[in-house]
């Protein structure tokens, strides 16, 4: 199953969920929002937490306006989370995904 996660708070909980979902066998594709945003940045509390969720095959994906408020340009980001813009976000969850949750 493709699920897109919304993620706006509490990063490292949605993390672990989410890993042993796609340890399981989903396609999961994780939108950090608002605060957990700051989970993009390397040497976060959540550090560990987001390499095992990229090391099980979850895709981890930024709004860029939450990034920007915390002045985190995509050259400090932790390697391989990528920034994306509102539109994407929308198509993330409307076509990208067979469900999509909000924590």
């Amino acid at each position: 199953m493709r699920v897109t996660v919304l993620v706006s708070s509490r990063p490292r909980w949605a993390l672990d969920v989410v890993t042993s979902w796609a340890r399981d066998g989903d396609s999961v594709t994780v939108v950090l929002l608002a605060g957990a945003s700051g989970a993009a940045r390397p040497g976060h509390p959540a550090a560990e937490t987001l390499a095992a969720a990229q090391s099980a095959g979850v895709v981890i994906t930024a709004h860029d306006e939450a990034l920007h408020r915390r002045a985190l340009g995509s050259g400090v980001l932790v390697e391989g989370i990528k920034p994306i813009d509102l539109d994407e976000m929308a198509d993330l969850v409307t076509s990208g995904a067979d469900k999509a949750v909000w924590w």
